[in-house]
Parts: C-alpha cells; structure tokens; sequence
C-alpha cells in the first residue's frame, strides 16, 4: 500500500530516470522557505506578551530567520538539473538537447500550474475583499506576464513567493547559451565559470539596480552549471564517498545558514568573500549530497523525496495559506513561552500548507509532469470533435 501510494506521489520525469536524493533537497530548500515565512508572520502578528526574554539573534531564530536562503538552494538546483542533459552532451557525446523540446518543455511543464495558482490567489484576494479589482487586475497580469518586479520595482502583490519565478524564467531564457560553455576544455570552462562568479559578486557590491533580475542571482545558476560539469565529469567520485565527507557536508549546511551573507553594513573584503561562499558552499553539499551513498540514502529516505517533489506546488500555495490562515490560529497558544507557541503555529499551519499542497499537486501539478499531457489533450478533443459531427450527421 504505501509503495503504491509512494508511486502515485513521485514525481514523473521526462527519461524516466528518477533521483530520490534530488528531490530530497528540494525538500531541504522548501521546508527552510516554509519554516522562514512561519517565523516571519508569527513574529510579526502574534499578541503574546512572552514571559521569557526572546533573543532573536539566538541560534534558533537566526536558523528560521535565514530560512529564505532556501530560494538560493532552488536557484543552484535549476542551474544543475537544467544543464544535466546538455552536460551529457557536451562532455560525454550524449544526445544533442532541441531548443525547441527544451522550451517548449519549460512552457507545458511549469506555466499551467503556475496560471492556475495566480488565477485562483487572485479570485481569493477578491472575494475576501482584500484589494478592488481594479488594483489587482494589473498586479495579476504582471505576475502571469513574469515582469512584475520589472514593472513595479516591488515584490509581487498577489503573492510575495512569485519574485523568485521570474527570475527562474530569465534563467530558462539564457540557460541553454550559458551551457555551450560545457564544449570547451574542461579547464578553461570551470576558469571562466568561476571567474564569472568571482565577477558577478564583485559588481554586485558595487552597483544595485533598481529592481530584481537575474543579476543578482546569476551566481547561484552558474554554481549549478558548475556542479553539472563535475558531477558528468565524475570527479573526486571516490572522495567524496568517503565517510569525512558527512561532516564536511554538515558545516557547508552550518556556513549557508548562519553565514552574514545579508548584512547591512557596508561593502567590505570580508563580506566579498562570505557572498562568494555562499553558492559555492551550496554546490559543495549538493555535490556531497549526489556522490556520498550515506549522505544519499538520507535524502532519500521515504516521505524525504515525495515532499521535496511538490515542492512547486508548496511553494506556489504556502505564503497564501499561512496568510490566510494564521489569523485564526494564531488565536491558540499554549503557555507564554516563546517557543512552544513558534512549535504550536509551526504544526498549526505546516499541516494545511502540506494538505492543500498535497491536492494541488496530485491534481493539478503532476498531470502536467508528462511531456504527453498535450499530446493527450489534443487527441482528445479530436475525438471529441469527430463524436460531436458524428451526431450532428
């Protein structure tokens, strides 16, 4: 029963190759993006006045406070699961990748789900009476348009989470240039790669634009393409199968979330190199994640890969979910301790934000997984079409 359940859950994938360990980071990354919104809202709108003296700065907040980096996560992802195939056939002489497959894939894979979920948010935000539609109505366009912070120079309305999509998008549009990188030596590719980093943190620091783009994220993709070139390559497989590898992959995920890496202050040497760790220490654990057999069995673990595989849908649907929601729980507290009340709204709102998830993604989500949704869609109207004449002969 539950490996049935199991099959019915996975995600299906266009070769029909299927690694658990990588959808057990992205449950990495979608949960620290679910504890940090969580954090954020009961912090920001809980009445309680705590008995204890809460540290924000502890250990503990500065985890959940710093759980968007879980965005960066997903960025170095896509640079690496995107470039795989052209990884194989630039480095191994493996099958030559169709531009037009490749986009049109981007297009039937993540724009319906995504349409579906912004339609709905904003027919919600209408009937709840939170903004008039003649606010909205452009906000949604823009947002299904993927240009809204380029419009507006501001998060996105309807949904803060849909920022991070529209940089997704830019990169879809530039991955496949970025990837004939891979045809070059491998010396001279990985220099300019790296080079390429070392550059983009450089100038990130000196000059900020008014609005968000792939600038100041390019980076993180670049790590992923990076991380392709190594993991086809096949190197230091041995070494990083090594026991000692777990707990170098322990710091790395220590460096990522307690790192400075958003402080305020001003441009330094120092806070150079901590934004240049930073996607470098990612690629270093995923690196360890995909190589090490201990490390990939535990990312692999049973409920691990199935959460972290509707990852798409949490991340679409969660920010509503806990917005809408946590008015109402946040009625319940137990105690005026501090924590015991972030662990009650924790399970309070985490339990919706997976169920409701759970059902968008098995619905919705997963049927537009297979590459032959169209294909299917199609041949059932014809049928469709051919009953309809049938009759009216």
């Amino acid at each position: 029963m539950l490996n049935n359940l199991y099959n019915k859950f996975r995600r299906i994938t266009t070769n029909q190759l299927y690694f658990p360990e990588i959808d057990g980071i992205r449950f990495l990354a979608i949960i620290l993006v679910l504890l940090f919104h969580t954090h954020g809202y009961f912090v920001k709108k809980t009445n309680i006045q705590f008995a204890d003296n809460v540290d924000q700065s502890d250990l503990v907040n500065t985890f959940l406070g710093n759980g968007d980096r879980g965005v960066a996560l997903f960025f170095v992802l896509s640079g690496f699961i995107l470039c795989l195939p052209f990884a194989h056939h630039y480095i191994n002489h493996g099958k030559k990748v169709q531009l037009k497959k490749y986009y049109l894939r981007r297009v039937t894979r993540l724009e319906p789900p995504y349409f579906i979920a912004m339609t709905g948010i904003f027919i919600l935000q209408l009937a709840t009476h939170i903004s008039p539609a003649s606010v909205l109505f452009p906000h949604w366009l823009a947002s299904l348009a993927y240009s809204h912070d380029l419009i507006y120079h501001h998060t996105p309305v309807l949904t803060v989470v849909a920022w991070s999509l529209e940089i997704e998008i830019q990169f879809y549009l530039l991955a496949p240039f970025l990837f004939r990188l891979l045809a070059l030596h491998k010396h001279a590719r990985r220099l300019i790669i790296i080079c390429a980093i070392v550059l983009l943190v450089f100038l990130q620091g000196r000059y900020a634009p008014p609005f968000i783009s792939i600038y100041g994220y390019a980076q993180f993709f670049l790590t992923g393409i990076l991380l392709a070139d190594f993991y086809v390559s096949g190197a230091a497989t041995s070494v990083f199968n090594k026991n000692w590898i777990i707990p170098l992959a322990i710091a790395c995920l220590a460096g990522i979330m307690y790192l400075p890496v958003n402080d305020p202050g001003a441009y330094t040497i120092s806070s150079f190199f901590v934004q240049l760790a930073f996607p470098l220490l990612i690629g270093l654990l995923y690196y360890a994640i995909l190589k090490n057999g201990i490390l990939k069995n535990v990312f692999s673990y049973k409920f691990i890969p199935i959460i972290g595989g509707m990852c798409y849908s949490i991340y679409l649907l969660h920010y509503t979910i806990i917005a809408a929601l946590g008015r109402f729980t946040l009625q319940f507290h137990v105690t005026n301790y501090y924590y015991p009340n972030l662990l009650l709204q924790i399970i309070l709102l985490g339990i919706p934000v997976l169920i409701i998830s759970c059902f968008f993604y098995f619905y919705v989500e997963r049927p537009f997984m297979s590459k032959k949704w169209m294909d299917k869609l199609l041949k059932k109207d014809k049928r469709m079409e051919t009953a309809n004449m049938q009759s009216e002969e």
